[in-house]
């Protein structure tokens, strides 16, 4: 009786956490603050490589203090501000190939070319 109790219980678990995540196009969390700039992410994602951004996934996000503004991935001959920029590191994939954004916090992402 309790091991049965205890699959139910399991089961239940499981469902719902795959349940959360259902349509959001994520194999990982993105936390509530990061979702504009997620989808700000794979909208550009799609565009730039002619991909449907609904088969693009979140592989990993992580919080970022960057140095300064130009996110870690600065333009060559381009000057940014020198001031601590908090963001997001996030990691898309599609089809296996793994694509690098970094982020602000507002409405700023930037995609940079080498990839993990």
């Amino acid at each position: 009786m309790k091991r049965r109790y205890f699959s139910v219980i399991i089961i239940r678990i499981l469902s719902f956490g795959n349940g959360c995540f259902s349509g959001s196009s994520s194999s990982v969390p993105v936390p509530g603050d990061a979702e504009p700039v997620v989808k700000l992410a794979r909208e550009d994602l799609a565009s730039r490589k002619g991909m449907d951004k609904d088969d693009i996934t979140v592989v990993n996000i992580e919080p970022v203090d960057w140095p300064d503004a130009g996110l870690g991935c600065p333009e060559p001959g381009k000057m940014y501000a020198q001031v601590v920029t908090p963001g997001y590191r996030i990691l898309l994939s599609y089809k296996k190939e793994k694509y690098k954004y970094h982020s602000d916090k507002e409405n700023r992402v930037v995609y940079c070319e080498s990839r993990y």
